[in-house]
């Protein structure tokens, strides 16, 4: 079994930041639009703050579950992966549209980066049909027949 110490860190950062990201889209879009620099002028801004919020928060359950079983859910670390992945690539695309500023999105494109770093580096990757050997009761030798 691999050792999963730094992954589980990071998933824990990861758990921690979609938490705190979906709390402040559902419960504080007035703090979000002065972080952003975007006024939320009507319902439809509303709709979509709550819809992020959602996605962050279904991301930290992802994370949670990725944290209880790094090995056995390395799957729900690579969903982990595009997801942020996704969102910095929406980053990329809002500051090529010039419709916000680094300074706003900044901070954000760096979380993202070290997240995807540390998944990258740190997703537990093993040979597959090793284990299923094992299980099996299979006695596995280096001689030739």
């Amino acid at each position: 079994m691999p050792n999963t110490r730094t992954l589980r860190i990071i998933l824990v950062l990861a758990l921690i930041l979609n938490l705190v990201w979906a709390n402040m889209f559902a419960f504080a879009p007035d703090l979000v639009a002065r972080l952003y620099g975007l006024p939320i002028f009507d319902g439809m801004h509303a709709f979509l703050s709550l819809s992020r919020a959602a996605a962050f928060l279904l991301l930290a359950i992802i994370a949670l579950l990725a944290l209880l079983r790094p090995v056995r859910f390395r799957a729900m670390t690579l969903v982990l992966l595009v997801a942020y992945f996704c969102f910095f690539l929406v980053d990329v695309v809002i500051l090529a549209r010039g419709q916000m500023t680094v300074g706003a999105l900044l901070p954000e494109m760096i979380a993202f980066v070290l997240l995807m770093a540390g998944l990258v580096r740190f997703v537990p990757f093993q040979n597959e049909s090793a284990p299923s050997r094992a299980r099996e009761g299979a006695v596995v030798t280096n001689e030739s027949p």
